[in-house]
């Protein structure tokens, strides 16, 4: 079975903001969030992972989906769904 964690999900979610052609900045400024606390996420800080609402993920992905590789799309959709166990 496909074990989905939440590093791989930050794995997902960068690689949304590089196809997307955001930068932290501007990704942050579009979803609430600082440029450092993007950069916390996406560097995997223990801290920022585990604080890593839902909430914030719709927003990164919602911000992201339109130029995001569907691979990467697909990948991060199947694997939330392994996360969460639905």
């Amino acid at each position: 079975m496909y074990k989905y964690d939440k590093a791989k999900m930050v794995d997902d979610l960068k690689q949304m903001r590089l196809d997307s052609g955001m930068s932290q900045k501007a990704l942050g400024q579009k979803i609430g969030l600082s440029r450092e606390t993007i950069v916390a996420i996406e560097n995997k800080y223990p801290g920022a992972i585990a604080t890593l609402e839902m909430d914030t993920v719709k927003l990164w992905f919602r911000a992201c989906k339109g130029k995001a590789d569907p691979s990467i799309l697909l990948r991060f959709k199947n694997g939330l769904i392994a996360f969460f166990g639905v």
